[in-house]
């Protein structure tokens, strides 16, 4: 976990290395380079925060817990093996005890002396053992619950400060949210001027097409007849003028 948090941090430094390199190329800019500087700073100050966490979870978890393993259990691992050798030694003595002939007084008294001296010393490494035992469960459970309540209590710490510093940045984020709100705004109004101011210059310059003769501005439009039905008269004011009738008086005959 430590070695993972370790990671995050060397990542986020990054990230938050290039929000400050976008902020120096946005100088132009005084809302977004403000805007990111301010971000950067804090999420630097987040990032510092993490490594605190990071360093305290290893000291009180870690360390705490390493050493406990290594001296306290290695202690009471020394003690069962000297356990085990002197309860076989003990085991040894009493089958040589029981196996020594009655009839040799000094074989007998060799082998009940070896299994008393076997058994003392069997009782003084048996108490030593269980002692060990109980210091290893009460021991154990301490440095747990130590080691586990000093990291939540770095986990704590961890998150009041974080919430301290975005709690002060909370009042800047809201204007800003305000202001993207509103840029929103003007931004869709923008938008639509400019879609009708596009679209009036495009019928400005838009050639007009042109019209057949006989679809010409101000002629009437005529249907064509179908095949095979009369054309349709003229009317009268497109007629061609009647010619005057010959009298017999205009052609010089006399009754």
């Amino acid at each position: 976990m430590v070695e993972a948090g370790k990671a995050y941090v060397s990542t986020s430094r990054l990230f938050v290395s290039g929000v400050r390199d976008l902020s120096q190329q946005c100088q132009g800019d005084t809302v977004i380079s403000e805007c990111l500087q301010r971000f950067a700073d804090s999420l630097q100050e987040v990032v510092n925060y993490h490594m605190i966490l990071f360093d305290q979870a290893q000291r009180s978890v870690r360390q705490q817990l390493q050493s406990f393993v290594k001296e306290d259990v290695r202690k009471f691992k020394e003690t069962k093996k000297q356990f085990d050798k002197v309860r076989e030694d003990l085991e040894l003595s009493l089958v040589r005890n029981a196996q020594a002939p009655r009839h040799r007084p000094h074989e007998v008294e060799e082998a009940t002396g070896a299994l008393t001296l076997t058994r003392k010393c069997f009782r003084h490494l048996a108490l030593d053992y269980v002692l060990q035992i109980n210091v290893l469960q009460a021991k154990k459970k301490f440095e747990i619950l130590d080691s586990m309540l000093s990291f939540m209590h770095a986990q704590s710490s961890f998150f009041q400060q974080g919430y301290s510093l975005l709690h002060q940045l909370d009042p800047y984020m809201k204007k800003l949210a305000a202001e993207l709100d509103q840029l929103v705004i003007d931004s869709a109004v923008e938008k639509r001027e400019m879609e009708r101011k596009h679209a009036a210059i495009q019928q400005r310059v838009r050639p007009r097409s042109r019209l057949p003769a006989h679809q010409a501005p101000g002629r009437p439009l005529r249907p064509h007849p179908m095949p095979g039905t009369p054309s349709p008269p003229l009317p009268p004011a497109c007629l061609p003028p009647a010619l005057p009738t010959p009298s017999l008086g205009d052609q010089g005959c006399s009754l």
